[in-house]
This record gives C-alpha cells, structure tokens and sequence, in this order.
C-alpha cells in the first residue's frame, strides 16, 4: 500500500469520525425535543437520559407511619346537637335481665349528614299604580331571581358543583334528585350557567380591570377544545384575582386585549414569544422553566464536557440569584444585599454568549441574549417571584376539568365557563364562600362580594431619596 493511499484512508478516516460526531450530536438534540414535546402534550413521565446503567432496584419502603409519630385522631366537636342516654333491660349476649349498673361510662361521639329539605316559597305579589310613570307595579323579594322557578341558593349550588367540584350536568341533576329530592332537568342546568354568566359578566369585566391595575401579574396558557376545535386558555392572575379568558389564538394580540398594550406593573410569564413585545414597566421570566431545561440538557450531553461546563456555570449564577432572594425574603435590602446582586447579575451581563457548534447551546444563547434584562427582576422589585408557579397552579382546575370533559361544546359553553371560574377561583383566592359569593351575584345584591378588592390597590413605590441637589427623588432600590 501506497503512502498516498495510507494518507486517503487517513483522511476518509477523519471525515468519518466528524460526521459521526455529528450524527450523535443531531440524535440527542432529536431525543431532547422529542422528550420536550413529550412533555407539553402528554404526562409528564421521568425517563432515563440514554447510555445510563439501569439503578438499582429501590428497598420497598415499610408501611404505616413512621416510628414515633404521633397519630392523627379526630377532634371532639365543639357543640352536640344530640345527646342519647343507652341503658340495657337485658344481657345483648345471653339475655338475661339480671343486670347491676356499673360506675364507668363510656362516650361515642357520631357526625353525620342531615339532608336538607326542599323549601317551596309561594310570593303573593299585590300590584299598585303608579300615578307619577303611570306604570302597574309590584315588589320583589331580596331572595327573588324574576322569572325562575329554581331558586338563587340551587342555582348557585349547582354551578360550584360544575366548575368548582367539576361533574357534569346530568350528575349534577342526578344529585338533586337522589339529595334534596329537586328534580331537575339535565338542560336546565346549561340554562342557569346562561344566567350566571350574564349576571356575572359586569363583576367579570371588573376584576379583569382591577386586575390591570395591580403591582404584577402571572400569566399562563394552556390547550383547550371547543366542539373539537383547537383554542387556547389564557390565565392571568395576581393573589387576589384570577380572570380565565377563552381564544382561538394564543398570540400577542389577544395578551394585549385583555392586559391593555401598556401594562404598568411587572408581567411574570414563561418565554412564550407573544409576551416578547407586550409594553409592560418591567417583565419577570420563569427561571424553574429555564432551570428544568438546563437539568434535561446537563442529563443528556453528560459526557459532552464543553455543554456540561456551559450548563452548570449558567445553573450557578440562577442558584445563586434564588439563594439570594430567599435569604433576604421579608428583610430590607441593605448594602450587602445590593453588593451581591450586583456580582450576581454582572456574571449573567458579561456571561459569554458565543456562538457554539452545539445546537442545543445555540438555543440556550439566543434565549439568553433576547431576555437576559427580563431574569433577574425579582432582585429589583420586592414581592415578585422568580417562577411562574402560581399561575399553573390557577390553571391546574382547568386542566383536570379540560381531562374529564374535554372541553367546551360550544363558544357559549367557553364564556360559562370563563366567567364561572374567574369567580370561583377570585373567591378561592380570597378565602370567600364560592356558593355564598354566586348567590350574591345571581340576586344582583347591591354588596358586590369582591367589592374590597376591586378598589385600586396603593402601588409599592420604591423607597425615596436624597440626592445632591437636596430634593426628593426615587431610588431604583
């Protein structure tokens, strides 16, 4: 053989070894999207990252409780409604009647269900003329829906057990029968969702205004199906408000419609680019989403050095930021503090954004340099999280009922059940009694039920200064 040929071999030999290198490199970044889209669309379910030796088989953990703890054991209620006094006349066991009472008595306490009864309210309405409008009138009871047969505490009875305990209509229908002995039909029910929502769409309209008005916002989208048809549901949300909105689209535009193109607080989001160009005065990025991807990417290029290095030293600088936040959560922010942030968010600002040959570092850069102001704003503004956590889990109700129901049949459906669950989930969040609270809205009571929170809230300015020229101005904290 040749030198020429040896040296050909060679380098046939190279060529082969990149494009096998490269192949490997497109097969995980393949299996790290698949696995991605895995998780979006389906249960999430852990799998192994490839190449790893199976683990060993866990030890079954023991049943029962652990050793030394305390049992739980139901408390003694507070009033009894009942007391019975049980003497025997003869032996329950041989039946002999020659029994002497002893000292020792022993107690058991019984809580149960009384079912209500149907209560049936006949209202004589005496009419008079009014000679001022020269119009016949009547009164109207306080307890009084104009024109329904069913009453205001079942109609509100039955929308929680839709949307709040999520069942269906014709269960809901089954309940009242074999319950409270109502009959009711299964379309019937449809109806009185008709009716809340139209006496709930001006309380509706005016939480999504107050919520506008608040400090921040956590906002969250998931898949929805009307009749079949994809669309999407948005969940905007604070701690004391969340509004549920139904739209065909999942873009910009809809995210505008509902939050306004300006938005003056801090909109706290995943990396969705339809909040990419929403005005807002400033955005807070989910790091726990930023922080799984990394984890995923760290578990399947384990043996590629140059990914594992990148990832770890990007993980770092996010551990360090959350470690900083919690330990200062609740306590001012002193020079230490400010000291630390300030190491903290330069290692992020000069962090190297190359151009890597690894696609999945590429994905990683680009996200990096398009949001890297939009990470760290939990370390400016106070109260603000790091992670979009509470608003999935606002949209945890939906998704479990989107699993049993697959969704609305029809546009009317979706706006029930948007109105339904804004008020359900705002009187959640406010520790207020849901039927009360759909009662109240049904009866059009003058007490708007969330009326404490429907005020303009007090912003949180940041602190004031003085600087030089000796008037007041506002730090950036």
């Amino acid at each position: 053989m040749t030198q020429n040929e040896i040296e050909r071999i060679l380098l046939r030999l190279k060529t082969l070894e990149k494009e096998n290198e490269k192949l490997k490199e497109e097969n995980a970044y393949l299996k790290f999207e698949l696995e991605d889209l895995k998780s979006k669309r389906y249960k999430s379910s852990k799998k192994k990252p490839p190449d790893e030796p199976p683990p060993a088989v866990p030890q079954k953990k023991k049943r029962g409780g652990l050793f030394g703890h305390t049992g739980w054991f139901r408390k003694r209620p507070k009033e009894i409604d009942i007391t019975k006094e049980l003497r025997l006349l003869e032996c329950p066991e041989c039946g002999s009647k020659h029994l002497t009472e002893c000292k020792n008595v022993s107690e058991h306490i019984t809580e149960d269900l009384i079912l209500p009864r149907i209560e049936v309210t006949l209202r004589r309405k005496h009419h008079y003329y009014c000679r001022n409008c020269k119009k016949v009138v009547s009164p109207k009871d306080k307890d009084e829906i104009s024109g329904s047969r069913i009453g205001p505490r079942a109609k509100a009875f039955a929308a929680f057990l839709r949307y709040g305990i999520k069942i269906s209509g014709r269960d809901v229908t089954a309940l009242f029968s074999k319950a409270f002995n109502l009959k009711i039909a299964a379309s019937s029910i449809s109806g009185f969702m008709d009716s809340l929502k139209t006496e709930a769409l001006p309380t509706y309209n005016d939480l999504l205004a107050a919520l506008r008005q608040g400090p921040f916002i956590h906002a969250d989208e998931t898949g929805w199906s009307i009749d079949g048809i994809n669309h999407y549901l948005h969940k905007y949300s604070n701690k004391k408000i969340c509004v549920t909105h139904i739209d065909k689209s999942r873009g910009q535009k809809v995210v505008e419609k509902l939050l306004g193109k300006d938005y003056d607080g801090v909109l706290i989001s995943d990396f969705l680019s339809a909040y990419n160009k929403i005005l807002a005065k400033a955005k807070q990025r989910c790091l726990a989403h930023i922080t799984r991807d990394l984890d995923k990417v760290i578990q399947y290029w384990h043996n590629d050095k140059e990914v594992s290095r990148y990832c770890k030293r990007l993980s770092k600088i996010f551990e360090d930021a959350i470690s900083l936040y919690e330990e200062y959560k609740g306590k001012e922010w002193d020079k230490k503090y400010r000291r630390r942030r300030y190491l903290i968010t330069s290692q992020l600002t000069d962090f190297s954004f190359p151009n890597p040959n690894k696609r999945i570092l590429k994905r990683f850069a680009k996200r990096l340099k398009r949001h890297k102001n939009e990470l760290f704003t939990f370390l400016y503004i106070k109260d603000i999280d790091y992670h979009n956590n509470h608003a999935e889990q606002q949209i945890r109700p939906d998704v479990i009922f989107r699993k049993i129901t697959n969704g609305n049949r029809s546009l009317a459906g979706a706006e029930n059940h948007s109105v339904a669950m804004t008020i359900l989930q705002t009187a959640k969040l406010n520790k207020l009694d849901p039927i009360a609270t759909l009662e109240k809205i049904l009866l059009r009571n003058k007490e708007n039920p969330f009326s404490k929170i429907l005020s303009p809230p007090e912003k949180d300015k940041p602190p004031v200064l003085q600087n030089h020229s000796g008037t007041l101005a506002y730090s950036s904290a």
